[in-house]
């Protein structure tokens, strides 16, 4: 500060700064924007074409017949439970995983011709709270000697048959 007073002051080392215009601020601002802008433009088309694939896979999933409909959402109260011990059987996931709520359904899923495990379960809740604090509390559990792995649900083949040929609206 008393370097600028001292060049005003004095005519032999006088310091000039060009003035600072409101236009030159406008346009560093309009500049920083139009970054911001073409930043925004580039994510939401990302953003756009990640969805437009995202709709054409589960489109071409519903023509060759592995989803019911295009626009069907996995249930967010079913449990996937896996690297389950052989022996593991349903009635032990429903006792252990009731402390968090009412279960509707516990399934141990078996080979159809052997009906031995394959090591992993599908169990539905009643409420979506409960089966948040089941995945929260249960990843990594030892049953019966083995850590097992928690995970929401993304199947869909719970829903009821009249979704394998018919639209969300049973039509």
């Amino acid at each position: 500060m008393s370097n600028i007073a001292v060049s005003k002051a004095s005519s032999i080392g006088r310091i000039e700064t060009p003035p600072v215009i409101k236009d030159d601020i406008k346009e560093d601002e309009d500049a920083s924007q139009v970054d911001l802008d073409e930043a925004a433009q580039e994510e939401l088309s990302e953003k756009r074409r990640r969805e437009r694939e995202a709709r054409a896979q589960a489109l071409t999933l519903e023509i060759i017949g592995d989803l019911p409909y295009a626009e069907v959402k996995p249930p967010e109260n079913v449990l996937f439970v896996c690297k389950l011990n052989p022996v593991t059987e349903d009635e032990d996931l429903d006792l252990i995983f009731s402390r968090f709520g009412k279960i509707v359904s516990c399934e141990v899923i078996r080979d159809k011709r052997t009906g031995d495990s394959l090591q992993y379960a599908f169990i539905e809740f009643e409420d979506q709270k409960a089966c948040e604090q089941a995945y929260f509390k249960m990843q990594g559990v030892l049953i019966d000697d083995h850590r097992i792995h928690v995970d929401f649900s993304q199947s869909v083949c719970l829903f009821p048959s009249r979704f394998h040929f018919n639209g969300p609206d049973g039509t």
